[in-house]
């Protein structure tokens, strides 16, 4: 499929990091890191943020024991930006441009090192299903922070996303794949499960570009939960760009059983092939 921008860019900063008066946001963070302990985790953050309420929600998982050690949800009333609860919190230091971000134990700041990149070709504006949404990312950050009485550090990808795509058929349902390779350059791709989809591919020096045709097959290892198999392994191929990843689920068991959102599976895994790295996949209800 080609891609082209929607719009001119319609995303500034540093306006764009606070809340919009969109049906649905997002602020969410993924990251690798190593523990004071001496394990290596996934972190993941997201504050969900629609009809006046937020969602907080955070999993930790030790990727050398398998253990999930972190896991919260909460709904919480409140305007986003700054946000500050017991239970969770979201600020922005626009002198450092520094994020920093807690639910329940987990909390970090994490520092972007790349410049934000706006997806949809430039425009900062994607296909949502249907309908539309405004993304970009921090695809390369540095990160530190503490659960319980664990120290860490590592590395993380941000993402901000807001629209009125919350009504929209197919435009909660996707698989999407954000990987941080070894030679310093970044990947994102999604596709919808009604059909559509693309990414942006990040170089050295942080430039993004459009993404077009891609494929992601599935491999046979799965994880059985919640009434769903959901797939461990990946093959991604971007023809466009003469890349072929092997995605393998570091863990298999990075469920995200939620409560007062869908559950989906939301996990770290490593990316053999064209080049090497490793990447977060999320794969919707």
């Amino acid at each position: 499929m080609a891609v082209t921008a929607l719009a001119a860019p319609s995303i500034h900063f540093p306006r764009d990091h606070y809340g919009h008066t969109a049906g649905i946001e997002w602020w969410y963070f993924t990251g690798m890191v190593k523990g004071s302990d001496g394990h290596h985790y996934s972190i993941f953050l997201t504050l969900f943020k629609r009809l006046g309420f937020v969602v907080p929600v955070s999993q930790v998982v030790d990727l050398d024991t398998g253990r999930i050690v972190v896991h919260t949800e909460k709904l919480l009333p409140g305007a986003v930006f700054p946000f500050t609860s017991r239970a969770a919190s979201l600020r922005y230091d626009p002198a450092r441009n520094d994020w920093s971000a807690g639910a329940g134990l987990l909390r970090f700041t994490a520092h972007p090192l790349k410049p934000y990149v706006l997806h949809g070709g430039g425009s900062g504006v994607i296909r949502q299903g249907a309908g539309t949404s405004h993304y970009y990312s921090a695809t390369r950050a540095s990160v530190h922070g503490s659960f319980g009485s664990v120290t860490f550090t590592g590395n993380a990808w941000f993402d901000h996303q807001w629209g009125d795509f919350q009504n929209t058929p197919g435009a909660l349902h996707w698989d999407w794949f954000a990987c941080r390779f070894d030679d310093d350059t970044e990947l994102m791709l999604y596709r919808f499960r009604g059909g559509g989809g693309n990414g942006t591919a990040v170089d050295r020096s942080g430039h993004g570009t459009a993404v077009g045709a891609f494929q992601a097959v599935a491999g046979a290892r799965v994880f059985a939960g919640e009434d769903r198999r959901w797939p461990l392994d990946w093959t991604l191929r971007v023809p466009g760009r003469n890349l072929t990843e092997h995605l393998h689920a570091i863990v298999p068991d990075q469920l995200f059983r939620a409560l007062l959102l869908p559950t989906f599976w939301e996990g770290a895994v490593s990316a053999t092939g064209t080049k090497n790295g490793t990447c977060f996949v999320e794969e919707t209800s």
